[in-house]
Formats: C-alpha cells, structure tokens, sequence
C-alpha cells in the first residue's frame, strides 16, 4: 500500500489504492493511444493540420461536455461515469482494427476524448474527496499523477515497439485490451468505491458558473493549467511528427516520449516534501521555467539522445503542473462543487486539445515545428508569470 495511507481507516485507504492503481494502469492507454493515433496518422499521409484537426476533435466534446459530468459526478454517483467511461473506451478504441482508415480516426477522437474524461472526473473526484485534510489531498493528487507518469512512460513505449512489431492496426487492439480489464475490475469492486456524492452533507450550492469563476483562486487555477495544457498538448502533437521528419523509428519516437513521463513521474514523486517548503503557485512558477527552457531547446538539436534529455527537462517542469493546478481547483471550489471545480480545469484542458493543435498545425504547415516549439516557451514563461505575480 502507498505510503501515508496506513494512516486511512480501512474505508478510506482500500477504495483510494483501488482507485488510484486503476487510474495508473488505464493512463497506459490514454497517452498511448494519443501517440498512436498520431503515428498512424502519419504513416497514412496525414500532415500536421489534419492531426492538428484529429487532436481537436479528441478535444471538443469533453470540452462541451466537462462540466455537465462533474455535476453528475456531485448530484448523483461517480460510479456511473465509471461504468460509461471504461466500457464505450473500450468498443472506441477497438474501431480502428476492423476499418483500419484514416476516416476511422475522426470518428473515434471524439469518442476517446469523451469517454476516458468520464472516467477522469469521477477518479479525481473520488480521490480529493476521499482525503480528509489539505496535506493528504496534496499526496493523494501527487499520486494519482504519479499514475499518470507511468502511463505516460510506458503507454508511448507499448505503442512504439507495438507498431514495429505488429504494425498499427493491431496496436490499438493492445490498447483496448486495458480499459477492458480495469472496467471488469471496477464491475467486481463496485462496492469497496463508496456510493458517494460530493454533496453528501445535503448542502445544495448554486449551480452558477459565474460563481466559481468569480473566485481569484479559482482563475489562477485554470489560467495555469491553460498553459500546462498547451504545453502537453504540443509536445504530444510535434514531437512524434519531428521525430517522423528525422527518420526515427516508431520505437525511438516512443522512448524520447517516455523520457518525459519518467521525469513527471520523478517529480511528481517529490510534490509532497517539496509542498512543505514551497507553495503550489510557487512550485508552478519555477516549473513552467524549467519548461519553456526545454521548449526552446528542441528545434536546435536532430539528436535522438539530446531530445530525449530535452523531453526528460520538460517533463520535469510540465510534469507537476498538472497535479498542481488539479489541487488549487479543488481547494479553490466551495463545499459540494468540487467535482464541478475540476470539470471546470478539464473543460480548459480539452478547450486547449480544440483550439490550440489546428491552429498550430496551420502555422506548422507553413512555418515548420521551430516557431512552435519557441512559441510554447514564451506562452510557459507567461504562466510563469501569473503564478509569480500571485505569490507576492
């Protein structure tokens, strides 16, 4: 059992290891299939804009649709976003094996976006309301990403040497093979996760997004998990097709990947000692520096080993950004709004898988990945910035 829970009673420590050791094996295939989807894409002619176009569409209906799932999440039961969540990932990601196209990809982005954001809302819900002081929710959300940065590790990893042993179609058959196994697991457990709504108090808060929004915390939160986003998102989208420019192997485009969720997943490991000394926002502020360092790094070398030290660089700033910005939205949500709180960070996140990979694509069409990647540093210095400003 992870270390700090031996402090739970048994009610709360068993549904949280449940919780977060599922959580940990399904990000295998939520970053895998990410890079997946932009390898095939590739390897079927696609260009930067149409990926960029694929990355949207993986954005948009979680992003349209965040905030209704929190809300379910908060009046009925995160079991329900469970249950949906892993079981339609599943059928969306066996799609692409039997009608192997590049048509195919556009029909399940969406699906993948939208159903692996129920399952995210409802785990992270669970996981901040099942800490009980501010010092456990600080552990519990640095492990949870530490989950993450597993995924992030061996999820592209799977996928590389996946491709080059078996091609692509029967990659995505590997992938889907994982949300079905945690989706039996959570059907077997469904009562050790507790039958909870945030709201158990019975206090019913206003349903105004205004509300939230109105609170300086609560901006902070999204305008520094905006940033992070833009970052992931663009790491995700132009190193594998750099990478492609270069003639590397699915395999080598797949460890430089990993390189940055082991780096995550080192300092996401160290979130918590750290937090005793520092404030999120200031452990944000030095982080998003680390970031637009290595952002600025990347277009200069054509060297596998000096990417993969660059995309190590880069996952330890981006790779506490996440887990960060995931607590101030918590903390910064009232009583019985939290899992709304969250949905609002997600509907920002995949707000930046709509807006920020076609728009970038264009200027990658036309300008190369050299002015993005430059371009991402800035927007990480601005985050920066924010948090700097806000630790005065």
């Amino acid at each position: 059992m992870l270390p700090g829970m031996r402090r739970y009673n048994r009610r709360i420590a068993m549904p949280l290891f449940l919780i977060l050791s599922l959580s940990s094996i399904t990000f295998i295939t939520m970053k895998g299939s990410r890079i997946l989807m932009t390898l095939y894409a590739v390897d079927l002619g696609a260009g930067p804009l149409v990926v960029g176009i694929l990355f949207a569409l993986y954005g948009l209906p979680p992003f349209l649709l965040a905030v209704v799932a929190g809300r379910i999440a908060d009046r009925l039961d995160n079991r329900v976003l469970m249950y949906w969540g892993l079981g339609l990932y599943t059928i969306s990601m066996v799609l692409p094996w039997f009608f192997p196209s590049l048509t195919i990809l556009f029909i399940v982005a969406p699906l993948w976006g939208l159903t692996s954001m129920l399952w995210v809302v409802a785990t992270q819900n669970l996981v901040g309301l099942l800490s009980t002081t501010n010092e456990a929710r600080t552990r519990n959300f640095s492990y949870y990403s530490l989950g993450e940065s597993t995924g992030s590790v061996l999820g592209p990893i799977i996928v590389g040497l996946s491709i080059d042993a078996l091609s692509h179609a029967p990659a995505f058959l590997i992938m889907a093979a994982v949300p079905a196994i945690c989706g039996v697991i959570v059907v077997i457990k469904r009562h050790t996760i507790p039958h909870t709504k945030s709201v158990s108090s019975g206090v019913q808060a206003p349903r105004n997004l205004k509300d939230l929004l109105a609170l300086p915390a609560m901006r902070n939160a999204l305008l520094t998990n905006a940033a992070v986003m833009a970052g992931l998102d663009l790491f995700n989208l132009y190193m594998p097709i750099y990478g492609h420019s270069l003639e590397f192997t699915a395999t080598t485009i797949g460890l430089i990947m990993g390189a940055f969720g082991a780096a995550a997943f080192i300092t996401r490991l160290a979130i918590p000692p750290i937090s005793k000394r520092y404030s999120e926002r200031a452990m944000i502020a030095g982080a998003l520096i680390i970031a637009a360092g290595a952002f600025v790094t990347f277009p200069l070398t054509s060297s596998a080993l000096l990417l993969a030290t660059a995309a190590f660089a880069l996952g330890l700033g981006l790779g506490c950004g996440q887990p960060l910005s995931m607590i101030l939205a918590f903390n910064a949500a009232p009583p019985g709004r939290q899992a709304e709180g969250i949905s609002m960070r997600l509907a920002v996140s995949y707000g930046a898988h709509v807006v920020i990979p076609p728009v970038f694509g264009i200027i990658g069409a036309a300008m190369g990945v050299a002015p993005i990647f430059w371009t991402c540093a800035l927007l990480m210095g601005g985050g920066s910035w924010i948090n700097r400003s806000a630790v005065r």
